[in-house]
């Protein structure tokens, strides 16, 4: 293999070059000067937020109300500025965010007249935040959590109605989920695991008027785990309460196989 020799001509070319491209990407990556925005008054600002808002240029508002808060805190406007803000981050979907500003609002003013319609909002947040019954139910349980501070915290508030109706989807979902579950375990033959599963559910939901998949389940992982008598139990339950339900008639086989081991 041959090697070119470069002369002093050459290496003067290549360190130009090399300067040169080093100089190009180091100005590239050097940060743009943000010039500072000029001062204005806070009522300003904040009337802008309000204008960008309200025809939905969320990015432009969250600028101009947070401005408020850079340029003028402490300020009337400042307060009304976190509250908004709350607002256009539940707008954007930026829930994690707008639940920031809306606990942040509610430690800054607790008295606020306000505070009931952030706490709502938070509530909110996580009813919004729901996932599907095969995922994760955790903002279903925190929304129940948080709706029931808000009528605890504010038992006259205006969302009481709405509050009551959220909760009864987010229970609902819940629910689907866990029964999710439990039904992959008994379907992989982990019955002992899907026992567990209806028990923690049964606990729950044992005064459910949507119950009779859950019921059925435990009747029959409990007969097939041998335990009989409970499977009996939840037989009869099930039978109480749906007696027309789809799930009475698959069990009753089931009772008669009961009635036979228990001879």
């Amino acid at each position: 293999m041959s090697y070119k020799i470069f002369t002093g001509d050459n290496l003067k070319k290549i360190v130009i070059v090399c300067l040169s491209i080093f100089a190009v990407s180091a100005c590239s990556t050097n940060k743009k000067i943000v010039p500072k925005e000029a001062e204005k008054p806070a009522y300003v600002w904040y009337n802008e937020g309000v204008q960008e808002y309200i025809y939905h240029n969320y990015d432009d508002a969250e600028h101009s109300l947070n401005m408020v808060n850079e340029q003028h805190p402490g300020s009337i406007y400042a307060k009304r500025a976190n509250l908004i803000l709350g607002d256009v981050y539940f707008a954007k979907g930026e829930y994690i965010l707008a639940r920031d500003y809306y606990s942040r609002f509610i430690k800054l003013y607790p008295t606020s007249s306000d505070a009931v319609y952030a706490q709502y909002r938070i509530a909110l947040s996580y009813y919004r935040s729901m996932n599907g019954y095969k995922l994760d139910s955790t903002p279903a349980k925190m929304a129940i959590k948080e709706f029931l501070k808000l009528i605890k915290k504010y038992p006259d508030n205006p969302y009481k109605e709405k509050a009551y109706s959220y909760m009864s989807e987010c229970a609902l979902r819940i629910y689907e989920h866990e029964l999710f579950v439990a039904k992959f375990y008994d379907d992989l033959g982990y019955l002992k695991a899907a026992d567990n599963r209806l028990e923690y559910m049964n606990e729950h939901f044992k005064n459910a008027d949507f119950n009779s998949e859950m019921l059925y389940l435990l009747a029959n992982v409990n007969y097939y785990l041998g335990k009989y008598q409970y499977a009996d139990k939840y037989f009869k339950e099930l039978k109480r309460k749906f007696p027309k339900s789809e799930y009475v008639k698959k069990l009753k086989a089931l009772l008669k196989n009961i009635k036979t081991k228990r001879k």
